[in-house]
């Protein structure tokens, strides 16, 4: 067990693993979790969330961890109003599945204790954990980060910076094209899922697998790849962005490519 003191900050899907991760850990982990990217975040709510930290004691924290799918200037502003009154020896470590690493760390006044990660939800069949450092990230702080990181019992993988890192490049690249074949009535979702778990031997059917990774994220992923590379086969499918927009975000929302039932009162 440990005593390692944890603050989980985001409105990702995967802010919400880690939170049960670390938990799971035997870490001692708070957290500032909100629901859903896009529309959610207006001035008040930003200004909520600033007000929120001013009013608590960040120094006790060894690490903090940010993961968020809304866009570009609300990230920024969420990450500022947390550096503001984050100790500057305190861990930052950030999601680079919607943005690089390098672009967060230029945000920050102190980029060189920003580190960026990533990985596939669903956390707990993963065996390990993807970690970049920024351009800016100091060598001390990739080595503090190695051995926070050990305690979560996972194999850490170091690799460049670029938006989506690999793994959830990869899966949103597929699942992107999916999305495409079912919006185009090539096949049903099900059937989908099925041609794919039957024929590569995936875990999941890229449908199903969306749902558990949680729209929202497989569409941020999609949006930054895009616009870093700036090539049309990144290009997130349409329908894919009218489900997060109408909030058919997976299985947290009980709605994506499929229904599911919610948890008994």
């Amino acid at each position: 067990m440990t005593n390692k003191r944890v603050l989980v900050v985001g409105d990702a899907n995967v802010a919400v693993e880690l939170l049960l991760e670390f938990s799971e850990k035997g870490y001692e982990v708070d957290n500032l979790l909100y629901g859903g990217p896009i529309a959610t975040w207006d001035q008040e709510t930003i200004d909520n969330f600033a007000g929120e930290l001013e009013n608590g004691d960040l120094s006790a924290y060894e690490a903090v961890f940010f993961a968020s799918v809304s866009e570009r200037d609300v990230q920024r502003q969420l990450l500022q109003a947390l550096e503001q009154v984050l100790p500057e020896s305190t861990l930052l470590l950030v999601s680079a599945m919607s943005y690089s690493a390098t672009e967060i760390a230029s945000w920050c006044a102190n980029p060189e204790r920003v580190i960026g990660f990533g990985f596939v939800p669903p956390i707990e069949e993963i065996k390990c954990l993807e970690v970049c450092r920024a351009l800016q990230s100091s060598e001390e702080t990739a080595q503090l980060a190695t051995e926070f990181l050990a305690g979560l019992e996972r194999e850490v993988i170091w690799v460049r910076d670029s938006a989506g890192l690999v793994l959830p490049r990869m899966v949103s690249m597929i699942i992107n094209e999916a999305v495409t074949a079912l919006s185009e009535g090539v096949a049903s979702a099900a059937d989908i899922d099925t041609a794919m778990k039957l024929g590569t031997n995936y875990p999941y059917g890229p449908l199903e697998w969306a749902d558990k990774i949680g729209l929202d994220q497989v569409y941020a992923t999609m949006r930054a790849v895009y616009e870093e590379q700036g090539e049309d086969r990144y290009r997130p499918a349409p329908l894919l962005r009218r489900m997060v927009l109408a909030g058919h975000l997976g299985e947290g929302t009980l709605r994506g490519f499929y229904e599911y039932e919610g948890v008994e009162e």
